[in-house]
């Protein structure tokens, strides 16, 4: 309860303005507003930070947009506020899976849209034949992105939600250890993600999905960027890379028109 206070005080007695202002060369000014996993099977912390810092980068190569990126510490009233945009995107989402949602997820999901909604398999069906198609977010929700948007003075908020990882070692040992010939021809490393840009002002959201699998047998390009001994984590980041890389050309080809 207090963290509610906190937060509904943070939103009705003015948000402080942000430190830093875009330049004004009229192209869309993107805030990369939370880069997190609310599934059930995480990535380490430090992979997650350097997913949103390749993102980041990312989209920061391409003059047809300006970004920015969020620095808030997790468990922040504003990171939290933050989360909860997050939640309702994903809960809103045509292709959201309820059974790979971690508690969190799954909690806030089944209050706003009730548990009944993503367990009938006609509603589930005509949802996700509309995938692809922009929806908007809960009226509550939307008043938040309208002011946090005002605050960073952003037209769009970036959400990424690695909803399922799963690195698998064909003879065990230590995560990131340095592997045996052996060891390299097991490894396998397969990512999902979403991704959700939302319109600040209308609280319109374009919602984008990649899933990824790499192997040691089809990925010779990681021996001629790591070496013959490249680690678990050297093929988690490449596949992280390639996901962001996706990420973004998606959301310039199609996200901004989608939501403009």
């Amino acid at each position: 309860m207090k963290k509610l206070i906190l937060i509904l005080a943070a939103i009705f007695f003015g948000i402080a303005p942000a430190e830093a202002a875009f330049e004004s060369s009229g192209a869309p000014r993107i805030l990369l507003a939370e880069v997190q996993s609310y599934g059930q099977y995480q990535l380490k912390p430090e992979f997650m930070d350097n997913f949103s810092d390749i993102i980041n980068e990312k989209l920061q190569a391409n003059f047809e947009v300006e970004t920015r990126m969020t620095l808030l510490e997790e468990g922040d009233d504003e990171s939290e506020i933050f989360s909860m945009i997050h939640m309702d995107a994903i809960a809103h989402s045509h292709l959201y899976r309820r059974e790979l949602a971690n508690v969190k997820m799954t909690r806030y999901g089944d209050s706003v849209m009730g548990k009944d909604y993503y367990q009938d398999e006609v509603e589930t069906k005509a949802r996700q034949k509309s995938e692809g198609t922009p929806y908007t977010l809960t009226p509550k929700v939307r008043y938040y992105v309208n002011e946090l948007g005002e605050k960073y003075g952003v037209d769009y908020m970036l959400f990424c939600n690695v909803r399922d990882a799963d690195v698998w070692r064909k003879t065990g040992g230590i995560f990131g250890a340095s592997p045996s010939s052996a060891d390299l021809r097991g490894k396998r490393v397969q990512v999902e993600m979403e991704y959700f840009l939302i319109n600040v002002k209308t609280g319109n959201v374009f919602e984008g999905q990649n899933s990824d699998k790499r192997t040691s047998l089809t990925t010779n390009i990681l021996i001629g960027k790591y070496g013959n001994n490249y680690t678990v984590g050297d093929m988690v980041n490449y596949v992280l890379e390639d996901q962001a890389d996706k990420l973004v050309k998606n959301i310039l080809k199609r996200g901004l028109q989608a939501v403009s």
